[in-house]
């Protein structure tokens, strides 16, 4: 019996039946895209940990565990550290002002010009490439599963998640996630205690194991610098995060379910990690860095046992291939389309929009996929530029009651394009583009800010500030509060 494509079957058998259970109950673009703003914490901070311990952080982590060791848990504190602050001090913000996507903040704050380079930066030029790496991951899974070639097995990688993804949308994808995130959690905890007691124990591990694989700190200050710098801010502004904060049913639910989530994530990093040191021990040591999981994987494991752990890695590519998807088609068909093209369409008609714009995504990143090579490059650019530009004006809506429209465009253009001759100038100095486009983009701001004046379609606020004391409202209840509050500093002004 092929215990792999057994297991491989369940689960997609399993997640389509859930697909088509939520597809019945979307009624409206806010239950595709938001999942009307009602969920719970199990759904929440499971969609995190999956989403988070996608391709790159399973797959990936092993082979730098297989090559770097131990160390690698510290590259991932920025991301865990930023997260957990984004949730603990604006998490209940976001939650209260209910923003469908980043881009919202800035029609909502500065008006509906600063909201479409944002949107075009996130759903483009960020979250394509994205989807684009996690079909290369799902094929890399399937030709170890079936015997197909890897474009074939791409294919069918894609059929599968676009198929789930235009069913159920978000609460779908959320819940689906929440499963998801046991098995990949299962999985990683339990085959790397499967591996420890192959080789022989603990103790023969760390008596093979070099001194600089075994040791939490044998990188060097810059390169830790740089992962704090490049990967740090991004998660400021990772739409991803946003938007489980803002689809959570109370302030306490977003901020909790997101932290818990993200430590989670870090902690069970280490059992990734974990694999690939292992894994030296039973693996030549020129083994591909991403192949480390599933040679691992297919040398310890009897496939009965082995294609549950399979099974929960291609579960952790698949959730991040639908919660990208998701996150970019929102920023199409409601920061594009609704708030550009078609301000008066029905609900009715942005839900549609909103599944064509999945399809649209899906099909510009499986191009990604099979034709561009170098993806992992392009996702790191992509990454910068969407730090680059987004951290310092949300920053300001969020805590800068000064910051103006005007500000706010020159911050954005202007750091956008210092970012890209900064990075085809063979970014100077050995500086990563974030460390100049930050400061640059801060520099914009704010004296872009304090030579212009508001305008006419701006709300002169800051939420963090305005929004504190307010008690898990309703969305009515937020606006109005916000209104008053922008009418009550035109009095002023």
């Amino acid at each position: 019996m092929n215990w792999w494509l057994v297991w491989l079957v369940a689960f997609i058998t399993g997640i389509s039946i859930l697909g088509i259970y939520y597809s019945r109950r979307i009624k409206s673009a806010d239950d595709y895209v938001m999942a009307n703003f009602s969920l719970g914490f199990f759904p929440i901070c499971g969609s995190i940990i999956a989403t988070a311990l996608g391709a790159s952080a399973v797959i990936g982590a092993s082979g730098k565990g297989f090559t770097i060791g131990l160390s690698w848990f510290t590259a991932n504190i920025p991301y865990v550290l930023f997260s957990i602050l984004l949730a603990m001090i604006l998490g209940s913000t976001i939650r209260k002002l209910k923003l469908y996507t980043l881009p919202d903040l800035f029609v909502r704050r500065f008006g509906k010009a600063t909201g479409l380079i944002p949107a075009l930066v996130i759903s483009i030029l960020y979250m394509t490439p994205t989807f684009g790496m996690q079909i290369v991951g799902m094929g890399s899974i399937l030709t170890s599963i079936i015997d197909v070639p890897l474009t074939l097995a791409m294919l069918l990688g894609f059929v599968v998640c676009v198929a789930f993804t235009l069913m159920g949308g978000l609460p779908s994808v959320a819940w689906t996630d929440a499963v998801q995130s046991v098995l990949i959690l299962l999985g990683l905890i339990v085959l790397f205690l499967i591996g420890v007691n192959y080789v022989g124990g603990f103790n023969v591990v760390m008596a093979n194991t070099p001194e600089n694989i075994s040791s939490f700190f044998s990188l060097s200050k810059t390169e830790m610098f740089n992962y704090l710098v490049i990967f740090g801010p991004f998660y400021l502004v990772w739409q991803t995060t946003w938007q489980r904060l803002a689809a959570a049913r109370t302030d306490k639910i977003a901020v909790r379910a997101v932290s818990i989530g993200y430590l989670l994530s870090g902690f069970v990093g280490l059992f990734a990690i974990g694999i690939g040191i292992v894994a030296r021990q039973v693996l030549p040591l020129n083994t591909v860095p991403d192949l480390v999981y599933t040679e691992f994987l297919t040398t310890i494991a009897h496939p009965s046992i082995g294609g549950l752990f399979m099974v929960s890695l291609f579960a952790a590519v698949l959730t991040g291939a639908t919660s990208f998807l998701l996150s970019g088609a929102a920023n199409i068909s409601k920061d594009i389309y609704h708030g550009w093209i078609s301000p008066d369409a029905s609900d009715k008609k942005v839900l549609k929009v909103s599944r064509l714009s999945v399809a649209i995504m899906a099909f510009l990143g499986l191009g990604v996929a099979l034709f561009i090579k170098d993806i992992v490059a392009i996702y790191t650019y992509a990454l910068s530029l969407s730090a680059v530009t987004l951290v310092m004006p949300v920053m300001a809506a969020m805590f800068w009651k000064r910051a103006t429209k005007s500000g706010a465009i020159i911050s954005i253009i202007g750091s956008l394009a210092f970012a890209l001759i900064w990075n085809f100038a063979g970014r100077p100095f050995g500086l990563h583009e974030i460390i100049p486009g930050l400061a640059v983009s801060f520099l914009l701001l704010v004296v872009g800010s304090l030579v212009t004046e508001h305008s006419s379609e701006e709300e002169v606020i800051a939420y963090y500030f305005a929004l504190k004391e307010l008690d898990d409202p309703s969305l009515e209840s937020a606006n109005s509060v916000v209104d008053t509050s922008v009418k009550q500093e035109r009095m002023d002004a």
